[in-house]
């Protein structure tokens, strides 16, 4: 039994150890993962002009909240021609008739949300 007891304390020192050293071999400068994709963007634009429900204000404005959490997770459309038409999609469903405040403010929000996530975003 006595051996029982010194093997434990011994066995409970080596678990701290070895979480300690974890712990500190962890890269916690890494960006978080973005949670929109430009993949993720056209998919939900070719079911928008494939498939509208309605009016499509509601994907439109589903589509804008993804868009801004893409770009305010730091990323870019890619500079090709499926970058490009995508961007001019997403422009004309801006220009149909959400208000640039409403806009404005679900940006807002995505920022908010983005850097309680851990992203790094420009003021």
């Amino acid at each position: 039994m006595e051996l029982v007891n010194k093997i434990i304390p011994f066995g409970i020192g080596i678990a701290v150890i070895a979480i300690i050293v974890f712990s500190m071999s962890m890269d916690y400068s890494a960006e978080p993962i973005p949670p929109v994709t430009q993949n993720d963007l056209r998919i939900m634009i070719d079911d928008w002009m494939n498939n509208p429900v309605g009016d499509g204000m509601e994907q439109r404005l589903e589509i804008m909240r993804a868009f801004y959490t893409f770009e305010e997770s730091g990323q870019q459309l890619s500079d090709d021609q499926e970058g490009r038409v995508m961007l001019n999609q997403i422009r004309k469903m801006v220009s149909f008739d959400i208000p640039k405040v409403e806009l404005d403010a679900m940006k807002q929000e995505i920022r908010e949300e983005l850097k309680e996530l851990g992203f790094k975003i420009q003021d």
